[in-house]
């Protein structure tokens, strides 16, 4: 099952999620709706932050500036993110307006900013720009904030979101929880590519893709290029020098 499926499917069963509870998801499409219906999910609101976006389903996705959303605070339970962050020219201001809307959790799952995974960048095996996603769109979509200009790959640490939680919020300490996986790519064109570079037969670059990407998950998981965080808003509690106003008098400056 997909990473971002799997990681819903257990906030259900955990009871974090429920399945009538409302959700927003931003930046969706096609994929989104799928999941959110695999799952479960019957009480969803789509919306991108690309003009004329559309899923193949029942629902199209709303246009919002993911940076600045018409709705008031707390309009839904939930509000999910699947790889759109990375696509707005503001990421930390669109995740402040995921945070407002939410009562109960944010879900957002994008690349991590870990050492293996610079190191990548660096040498090109990963991209630090999406110019793919603009050729897809016609070079009109698909690029940051929406438009033809292909987006920076911007990719998070848990310690950035810790901090960005506690400065959209800090009369509260709000949970956050992560999840982190190696998943580099469709095999087949994974197995193909390295079928190409090691003159290996197909099957034998498949098989070679799929133990090296489970040693990554074994070995080195937390090095893993996928990354979700699950802001807890439901588990919130207020700093110690909330309380009262004694409290916030005597506070540490």
């Amino acid at each position: 099952m997909e990473f971002y499926a799997r990681l819903l499917q257990r906030h259900l069963d955990d009871g974090v999620i429920a399945h009538d509870d409302s959700v927003f998801v931003q930046f969706a499409g096609t994929f989104d709706e799928q999941i959110c219906a695999q799952v479960g999910l019957t009480n969803c609101t789509f919306g991108n932050i690309a003009p004329g976006s559309h899923s193949t389903g029942a629902t199209s996705a709303a246009h919002f500036d993911a940076h600045r959303m018409p709705l008031p605070d707390g309009s839904f339970d939930h509000v999910f993110a699947h790889a759109g962050l990375h696509h707005c020219s503001r990421p930390h201001e669109a995740l402040h307006e995921m945070y407002r809307l939410a009562r109960k959790t944010v879900v957002f799952v994008e690349n991590q900013d870990s050492l293996l995974m610079r190191l990548a960048a660096r040498a090109g095996v990963v991209p630090s720009y999406e110019p793919d996603a603009v050729r897809d769109g016609g070079y009109t979509s698909g690029g940051v904030d929406g438009t033809g200009v292909p987006n920076h790959v911007y990719r998070w640490t848990r310690r950035e979101v810790d901090k960005a939680v506690t400065s959209f919020d800090p009369g509260h300490r709000v949970p956050v929880t992560y999840d982190v996986e190696w998943n580099i790519g469709g095999e087949r064109a994974a197995a193909q590519a390295l079928s190409r570079k090691l003159h290996l037969g197909e099957a034998t670059a498949a098989r070679v893709f799929r133990v090296g990407q489970a040693t990554l998950n074994t070995v080195l998981r937390r090095q893993g290029n996928i990354f979700a965080a699950t802001i807890r808003k439901d588990l919130a509690e207020l700093q110690p020098w909330m309380r009262t106003p004694t409290a916030m008098r005597d506070a540490p400056t």
